[in-house]
């Protein structure tokens, strides 16, 4: 069984500002801005976070500050009603109240990227280090949802641990297949390439479970043959963060919000957002480990440009 240990289960937030999503015409516009002429701006071993990381001095340059950011656990995020756990390769929030975690980061190397491991055979799992018990793959069972994977199985070939703990249902979010398959797994294939490119990369993705009024619930078949109502939220919206620190001084964040009913054929480019205005969405705090100052510098905006060229 893959190792892991508990963080934390303490709500760390800078009590943002609130955003409403009701109604998925809402969200889409939240989460939807589109650059113009690609030029366009947007505005480990388990165990606790290092000192080291939690202690960063705001005064320091920020490559200073930066090089000191290493594995899956360099970052930290906020956690809205989930409770923190580490993997071997990832760490998460779990949410117990949506069966599904608010948000799963991890780093992700060139050298990770070259894996060639087949994911034929690995099987989806209930994650026993969630206390109070992760969801099933059963309750999945002719729902209508695929069993999404937040990390992706395709970012963890590296390894037979990190591709099985990729099939933990704490990992999984449920997915219209269209989503999954089409622009979600098209967003998926594009940040390996940039791992590939610019060496290493931070990832944090998830479901936006924020959101005012009851929530959709998944439905499915149970082994009695019945129709039974789990705790799974279904999202409305999914997202990702990615922050390229592998140069000094050439540091730079991007952030998508794609609402579930997003066509295969979409562009991603067309979801990009500011990390300030996801966490609005969200509720949650990224990267809320570093420096205020760093904080503030890049997340204010995703720049399209610079993802698109070869810096």
């Amino acid at each position: 069984m893959p190792s892991f240990s508990i963080i934390t289960n303490d709500m760390n937030s800078k009590h943002l500002p609130v955003m409403t999503i009701l109604l998925l015409g809402t969200l889409s516009n939240s989460c939807t801005q589109q650059p113009q002429h690609n030029t366009d701006t947007v505005s480990s071993a388990p165990g606790l976070l290092s000192a080291t990381n939690k202690s960063a001095k705001t005064d320091l340059p920020a490559e200073v500050v930066l090089s000191k950011y290493e594995g899956d656990d360099a970052f930290s995020h906020s956690n809205r009603t989930g409770t923190t756990y580490k993997h071997q390769h990832y760490i998460l929030s779990y949410s117990e109240e949506d069966e599904q975690s608010e948000w799963v980061g991890y780093e992700l190397t060139s050298a990770e990227c070259r894996g060639k491991l087949s994911r034929d055979g690995f099987l989806f799992e209930e994650d026993y280090a969630i206390k109070t018990g992760s969801a099933s793959h059963y309750e999945y069972r002719n729902s209508g949802y695929d069993k999404g994977h937040l990390a992706p199985a395709g970012d963890m070939r590296f390894d037979e641990d990190a591709l099985q703990e990729s099939f933990l249902m704490s990992n999984i979010s449920p997915q219209r297949n269209e989503f999954n398959a089409g622009i979600w797994n098209k967003l998926e294939r594009q940040i390996r390439q940039w791992a590939r490119r610019f060496g290493r990369i931070y990832v944090v993705t998830g479901p936006v479970l924020k959101q005012e009024g009851p929530k959709t619930k998944l439905r499915h078949t149970s082994k009695y043959k019945k129709r039974e109502t789990t705790k799974i939220t279904i999202p409305k919206a999914f997202y990702k963060v990615v922050f390229d620190f592998s140069k000094p001084g050439r540091e730079k964040m991007i952030a998508f919000c794609i609402p579930s009913d997003t066509p295969e054929e979409a562009d991603i480019y067309d979801y990009v957002v500011s990390v300030d205005s996801l966490e609005k969405i969200t509720g949650l705090d990224f990267f809320n480990n570093l420096p205020t100052k760093i904080q503030s510098k890049y997340e204010c905006r995703s720049d399209v440009a610079l993802w698109k060229s070869d810096r």
